[in-house]
């Protein structure tokens, strides 16, 4: 009779976090279901005695009751109260603002909403910056909406007020709490790396010490989840560890006393918590931390798995049962589960072994061991991640092992470094020592943006799962694994079955490769008002026309960033037409190349390479791939050519005597509002998305196949029309 602790809180966890993405109508069916298992096991006497499958089944039917009262009574009612046109709010900003999907974010909470007092968390978001300070109130008039977006909604986010511009004004507060002095705090470590690095080697810093990610530009933050390497720019167990062992040494040789230094590691676990933000997978390290430190103080071994079911239950808490559902806490609890419970075998697997006489040979077999024992980490970690990396992202990296024996020593280095650089920056004549811990800092951050890009870029380096030979290759190597299991000698099976796996992987990305060589395909997304789109050509993504809705525009970039990892280039337009590159890539979808009209404003800052054109342009887009375009009164056509298929893009009501002699029989025409003249121009097939009313005559070209595609996501083979 051990680690109930650990299935409870574990169970109670994985079922909070299903619930959460799962609709009322199934949590409900779950909780009578689990909840008749469990009484159903206290009434047997066989299974009670197997007090495990009562405790488990009660601890799912929990779980789901606490999500489906606390929707009832903690969201609903916020979210059904305070929704609607033109509210009046007064609010304090009780958090730093970021930028997030091209808009600005500020975390505030209600001070009033229309003259009634109330204290709810709110998130604004704006198209421009707010001149605005950390806790200062801030009074506006906007629609309320209810939070959509599940990452936002995990944060504890219910309503949201998305507005592109609005008065307010601002005033300043002279109550200022703790928690402003620790976010200054946060500022100021930001300031000492900044001080004495350059800006890319700083961010790193800040990013690996505080958890500071939006200092990191797209494309750094882009190599590092190509390389499989995004979980050291998160603060985790790991950080966690370095940190506090670091800490508890220094402890332990300035004050001998345990009940001096103990309460110190406990402070200091608290003080990061607080300066890294309350991040979910630091909030679930830090629990698990303190239940560690208490077993050291009263000298007893805490089980890994129950400290871990601890935080599993204790998060719920202190956090808000949604925040389960956050996808930070639910990579961390998986990578921790699977570290605990397989790390050891797995190293022991692997492990040198046999003893030697000559000290320089033990050395060896010491460093060989350590070697083995990060690959036996990053094995056992991903047995769990990558399944979930697949079904939640669709995609993952191979190179996950690579970068891992690669960077640890490094990320080590810099995140001791750069705490050493903070403490000492701000202590006068010690500052010195925060001078000369800067340069193996800058050294360390250096090689490893250098190593990152350099794995980054190699061929397969991020799998993008468009097509299912990777749900087979991880349903059968997971097939051929519990068939080894269970055989005599498995552990000679293994290596077999790792080599089977490799191969059938290595088959699955040549044939999808041969596969896109021979793929052309023109994807058109039509919204409730606008469109995308996207020219597919041997697996690069053309992105031709965006100017969707916000709701078309985010599961367009979504499906850009799953299927192609982002956009090849992207036309950008100066009247909104097409709407500036800059979107794409604030949403976190690269875009290699923006082509971009001569003289367009740009309302964002892009770090895209750009391709400045006149209106009437002819551009090689790919192999094969020839785009021409002409400008009319800010308006673009373009005109795209693959071998011997012509595409011709219009915007709406496009004057036909300016259209090119040799445009005006294409065999695929795209337009939104046809307009005077139309009927002189004739294509095979005929695309639109935006048709006049019936007591309008719409002249419509001549054309064999007609689609509308208004509110439809429609894919053509250009390789079979």
């Amino acid at each position: 009779m051990k680690r109930y602790l650990a299935q409870i809180g574990l169970t109670f966890f994985s079922v909070l976090a299903a619930a959460f993405y799962l609709p009322d109508q199934i949590t409900q069916i779950m909780l009578i279901s689990c909840a008749t298992l469990a009484l159903l096991f206290f009434l047997i006497r066989k299974t009670r005695k197997m007090i495990f499958l009562p405790l488990i089944a009660t601890a799912a039917a929990l779980a789901c009751a606490v999500n489906l009262l606390y929707t009832a009574w903690a969201v609903k009612p916020v979210t059904e109260r305070f929704t609607g046109k033109a509210k009046q709010i007064e609010a304090t900003l009780t958090d730093e603002s970021y930028r997030q999907y091209g808009k600005y974010c500020y975390p505030l909470e209600t001070d009033s909403i229309n003259g009634e007092e109330v204290h709810v968390k709110i998130l604004l978001k704006m198209g421009r910056p707010m001149d605005i300070k950390l806790f200062d109130k801030v009074k506006f008039t906007s629609d309320i909406v209810p939070t959509v977006k599940q990452y936002d909604l995990a944060k504890n986010y219910y309503i949201t007020a998305d507005t592109k511009g609005m008065n307010y004004t601002v005033s300043e507060t002279d109550n200022l709490p703790l928690g402003y002095h620790i976010i200054n705090l946060r500022k100021a470590i930001r300031k000492s790396i900044a001080s004495l690095l350059p800006m890319d080697e700083a961010n790193l810093a800040k990013a690996i010490l505080i958890g500071d990610k939006y200092a990191l530009d797209q494309s750094v933050k882009a190599d590092f989840r190509y390389s499989g390497a995004s979980h050291f720019i998160v603060v985790s167990g790991m950080h966690f560890s370095i940190l506090i062992m670091l800490c508890m040494w220094v402890f332990e040789k300035l004050f001998r006393k345990r009940y001096i230094y103990f309460p110190l590691i406990y402070l200091v676990i608290l003080l990061y918590m607080a300066v890294t933000g309350f991040q979910p997978s630091v909030m679930r390290s830090g629990v698990m931390m303190i239940v560690m430190v208490t077993g050291k103080w009263i000298r007893r071994q805490i089980d890994p798995l129950t400290s871990l079911g601890v935080a599993g239950v204790v998060l719920p808490i202190i956090f808000s049962p949604y925040g389960c559902g956050d996808i930070g806490m639910i990579l961390s609890f998986s990578a921790t589960f699977s570290i605990i419970v397989w790390q050891k075998p797995i190293y022991e697997r692997l492990r040198v072994k046999k003893a030697v006489k000559r000290r320089f040979s033990r050395w060896l077999m010491k460093g060989i061991n350590a070697v083995i024992g990060i690959i036996s980490t990053c094995l056992a970690a991903n047995i769990l991640v990558l399944p979930l990396s697949v079904f939640l992202f669709n995609s993952f990296s191979p190179m996950t092992l690579i970068s891992a024996l690669l960077l640890y020593p490094l990320i080590w280095i810099i995140l001791v470094a750069a705490l050493i650089v903070s403490l000492f920056f701000y202590l006068g004549p010690l500052r010195v020592v925060a001078v000369l811990f800067s340069w193996p800092l800058y050294g360390a951050a250096k090689l490893t943006l250098w190593l990152v890009n350099m794995i980054s870029s190699f061929p397969f380096a991020y799998v993008h799962v468009r097509s299912l030979y990777v749900y087979l290759w991880i349903a059968v190597t997971l097939g051929m694994f519990f068939i080894a299991y269970l055989l005599r000698k498995r552990c000679r099976l293994y290596p077999a079955v790792v080599l089977l796996s490799a191969i059938l992987f290595l088959s699955g990305m040549i044939v999808t490769t041969i596969v896109r060589l021979n793929t052309v395909k023109l994807e058109f997304y039509a919204g409730k008002s606008g469109s995308a789109i996207i020219l597919n050509h041997q697996g690069r993504a053309h992105v031709l026309r965006f100017d969707c809705d916000s709701y078309t525009a985010y599961d367009t970039l979504n499906y850009l960033a799953d299927h192609f990892g982002g956009a090849e280039s992207e036309i950008a337009s100066r009247n909104g037409e097409l709407t500036n590159y800059s979107r794409l890539s604030a949403m976190e979808c690269p875009v290699k190349h923006a082509l971009v009209y001569d003289g367009i404003d740009r309302p964002y800052e892009s770090e895209t390479d750009e391709i400045i054109f006149t209106g009437d342009s002819t551009i090689a887009l790919d192999d094969g791939v020839i785009l021409k375009t002409v400008e009319d009164n800010d308006r673009l056509l373009l005109y795209l050519t693959d071998g011997d298929k012509s595409i011709l893009i219009l915007p709406d009501s496009y004057p036909v005597d300016k259209i090119p002699d040799d445009m005006k029989s294409p065999a695929i025409l795209f337009v939104g509002k046809t307009g005077k003249n139309y009927d002189r121009l004739s294509c095979r097939s005929l695309f639109i998305y935006r048709v006049r009313g019936d007591s309008e005559k719409v002249p419509l070209p001549k054309y064999k196949e007609y689609y509308d595609l208004k509110n439809k996501h429609v894919v053509l083979d250009l390789k079979q029309h």
